[in-house]
């Protein structure tokens, strides 16, 4: 493993041991992964040669770091939508779309913005994470995870109605003239807040691979803190000594609402654990976001 810094080459060394990073989301959630550790030494600093050289091949790679540099970007996409879904404790699917062929990345930004304020004053505690998706005919719509929807919610002069009636109105009110929709698909069985952040994430690579420029990917509401992760070194352990340290730290509940991997280059072992999986159901791919 190399790297430049400036004119520096960095080489990293991966060996020795292992870091051990775990962490609680809240909710029942639990993550963990094991990964080797690695030293970073200056090698040397680059010639005026070297130097020019190096920077004739980043010029010529250009496209391909841009592209490495979306992915990745998209990948810390997926992560952050996982864990503030877990964080929330999310149970709800809400999907907001347009009749019109509505393609404004700026006007749906406005929509949105306002749909939320507004159900934040209706709803107190609300809370959402959501995720963008252009149809084939170009119309944006998005895809919320949202808790605490009542059955019924209060309408005109008072009165109580069935939640969905109340927040279509909404989003209509708000969009006007180019006409929406609502889909509300509350808590069900396998509803877990894994299972909705596995749905929203795909969103973020889909984008990537539809070549989207448009930066935000996703948005949420303030208030919702993801839990810091606990990192720890090992130094001297085995990887197989390291698994069972992680197996030891899991607090297990059901091996159903366990999913674990060992990578095929056996340099990373990873778990996830999620409580609100049914044990008996079979929902183990609602754990991989």
């Amino acid at each position: 493993m190399e790297r430049i810094v400036g004119r520096d080459r960095l080489v990293g060394t991966a060996g020795g041991g292992y870091e051990y990073v775990r962490r609680s989301l809240g909710n029942g959630h639990f993550e963990g992964v094991v990964r080797p550790l690695v030293t970073w030494h200056v090698a040397g600093e680059l010639s005026d040669e070297a130097y020019a050289l190096y920077l004739e091949a980043r010029d010529a790679n250009a496209e391909e770091r841009r592209q490495a540099n979306l992915e990745r970007a998209a990948n810390r996409a997926k992560v952050r939508v996982r864990h503030l879904c877990k964080a929330a404790g999310v149970d709800t699917l809400l999907t907001l779309t347009y009749q019109e062929n509505m393609t404004d990345w700026d006007v749906l930004k406005r929509h949105v913005k306002e749909f939320n304020r507004r159900m934040a004053r209706l709803i107190p505690g609300w809370f959402y994470v959501a995720a963008y998706e252009r149809q084939q005919r170009g119309a944006w719509h998005v895809h919320m995870a949202v808790h605490r929807v009542p059955k019924e919610l209060p309408h005109a002069r008072g009165v109580k109605v069935k939640s969905y009636s109340v927040i279509r109105a909404i989003w209509r009110a708000i969009v006007g003239d180019l006409g929406g929709n609502v889909d509300l698909q509350a808590s069900k069985r396998a509803r877990a807040p894994s299972r909705i952040a596995s749905y929203l994430s795909k969103y973020m690579t889909k984008a990537f691979a539809e070549g989207d420029a448009w930066s935000n990917r996703f948005s949420s509401s303030k208030g919702v803190s993801v839990p810091k992760p606990q990192r720890v070194r090992f130094v001297g352990y085995s990887m197989v000594e390291m698994i069972a340290l992680a197996y030891d730290d899991i607090p297990f509940e059901h091996s159903q609402q366990l999913n674990c991997r060992y990578e095929r280059f056996g340099d990373r072992f990873w778990y996830v654990l999620d409580t609100n999986i049914s044990p008996s159901g079979t929902f183990l791919e609602a754990a991989a976001a």
